[in-house]
């Protein structure tokens, strides 16, 4: 595959992280990291708010399949694990809460539904 054209999976995540950045910015967050990888794993976008810093995994998907849980526990292990090194690497948000989030992504017409579960890090 060339190397500036995607796989159509990958182009609609891209696109899907994009939209979830614009999403949390109009809603005061600020963007301090996207596609940040550490030895915890990997975080689509980090970002902070009134002493908050979530550790966002986007799941961009093209329906809603309400059986199917779109982060398993392991996912959550990760993920609040790469919160933790991502912290380590930047102790100017030592005093912050830090929490995994998620946000779920789905195309909707010319833009995008979008839906964020703050705080995914223990199990329901």
């Amino acid at each position: 595959m060339h190397a500036d054209r995607m796989h159509p999976d990958h182009a609609l995540g891209a696109a899907g992280e994009a939209a979830a950045a614009r999403w949390l910015t109009r809603r005061g967050w600020r963007i301090l990291a996207t596609r940040w990888r550490g030895a915890g794993g990997e975080i689509d976008i980090v970002a902070e708010r009134r002493g908050i810093v979530a550790a966002c995994e986007v799941k961009t998907r093209t329906g809603v399949d309400h059986q199917t849980p779109p982060v398993g526990t392991s996912q959550r292990q990760r993920l609040t694990r790469a919160a933790e090194a991502w912290l380590a690497r930047d102790p100017r948000y030592a005093e912050h809460v830090v929490r995994p989030d998620l946000i779920i992504v789905v195309p909707c017409g010319p833009g995008w539904r979008i839906r964020r579960i703050e705080d995914i890090g223990h199990d329901s």
